[in-house]
């Protein structure tokens, strides 16, 4: 193995391992929605399907595991009131659109 091809191999994959050290770091401060507006956006997606009587959320996010893939992810609950009975859900909101990536029935 030739100096030079050695050498540009070592330079090659320091520039790999700070590029991919830089691509992280950004993708992790991407900006997350406010809890009050991800419940918001949660409920109003939720309303055209059960007549939502009451909501709370979790204020800080976290990570959230699902099919191998994480995600930073609100956790809260809704309570639905159908026919003078109320039911109760869980619920799992994506922290950066609001999209609601899970929703359970509890028992």
């Amino acid at each position: 193995m030739s100096r030079r091809f050695a050498a540009a191999l070592v330079v090659g994959t320091i520039t790999g391992y700070f590029a991919g050290i830089a691509t992280c770091r950004l993708i992790s401060k991407k900006e997350t929605l406010s809890s009050e507006h991800v419940l918001e956006h949660v409920k109003s997606a939720i309303n055209n399907q059960l007549p939502i009587e009451g909501a709370w959320i979790y204020l800080s996010p976290h990570i959230w595991s699902r099919d191998d893939l994480n995600y930073m992810v609100y956790k809260g609950g809704l309570i639905s009131n159908e026919h003078g009975t109320s039911r109760y859900f869980d619920f799992v909101a994506d922290a950066h659109s609001g999209t609601v990536l899970e929703l359970t029935a509890q028992h």
